[in-house]
């Protein structure tokens, strides 16, 4: 069963893809399929800018499916019944990881609900789960299993752990257009931008773990990354507050991200090398 500390250290956007990160490092290294995951920075917040969303970021192909296409892992989607649903799930092998669709009635006991309709808790065959945001763990009873239980079970099983994905990141990493990119209007458009940036320079940061150079660029942009996302988080919280706008809040963020497109830059020339 996973645990809180190594669920909530895992590189995802989505809670399926927290679960299955935090899942499949037990048997490989899962930095090697952060190659396959790269989005430029000019595309990033060009997407936020026209109304793209983090938790449904569509750009950004999920770990799971990666390892799937390369033979890593092999899945099954089974929608059934909760008694079904129980049943598969006793009958999954320690190796294999499970996860159940959950409906509204799950975040009754919590004061904070899940971004995405369709949210999915880790769960064995003890009905002892784990979910991902908000992060919290228990044990189900069945009459409460039924009740939060909406209608699939999901099965992840290692397969070939050996195979390991392309590098596509490299060569997208070189075609980088740095010219200026749409910029997002709003602040919590901006938060977003950046916390899919963060996201996915924090991965290539490991990906790029034996090329000490271009690792150290990926290091310091990140340190700015975090920088700009929580300043972001900070201002927005103080809104959520009632207090005043920050009227420069925008043309500080902006000079931020220009700073963070000169390490962009860098990126590409270390790896041009």
């Amino acid at each position: 069963m996973l645990g809180k500390k190594e669920l909530s250290e895992t590189l995802g956007l989505s809670c399926v893809e927290k679960y299955f990160a935090a899942w499949l490092c037990k048997f490989t290294d899962v930095a090697k399929l952060y190659g396959a995951s790269f989005v430029s920075m000019a595309q990033v917040l060009d997407d936020f800018a026209h109304g793209a969303t983090y938790q449904n970021y569509c750009y950004l192909p999920r770990l799971q499916d990666i390892a799937e296409e390369y033979g890593i892992v092999s899945h099954e989607y089974v929608p059934c019944s909760a008694k079904r649903a129980e049943e598969i799930l006793r009958e999954l092998p320690p190796y294999a990881l499970g996860l159940i669709r959950v409906n509204t009635s799950f975040f009754t006991e919590f004061k904070r609900s899940s971004w995405r309709e369709d949210h999915y808790v880790c769960i064995n065959g003890d009905l002892k789960w784990i979910n991902e945001y908000p992060l919290s763990e228990g044990v189900f009873t069945a009459e409460r299993f039924a009740q939060v239980y909406d209608g699939a079970v999901c099965v992840y099983k290692t397969a070939r752990l050996d195979n390991c994905p392309d590098d596509l990141a490299t060569q997208a990493i070189l075609k980088q257009n740095f010219s200026d990119s749409a910029f997002p209007l709003s602040l919590d458009k901006a938060e977003e931008a950046a916390g899919v940036l963060r996201m996915t320079r924090k991965r290539l940061e490991k990906f790029y773990e034996a090329k000490e150079n271009v690792r150290e660029v990926l290091s310091k942009e990140n340190a700015l990354l975090d920088r700009i996302y929580f300043n972001i988080r900070l201002r927005l919280i103080r809104e959520e507050r009632g207090e005043k706008a920050d009227s420069a809040a925008h043309g500080e963020i902006r000079k931020s991200m220009k700073a963070v497109a000169e390490f962009e830059k860098k990126l590409k020339e270390e790896l041009g090398k």
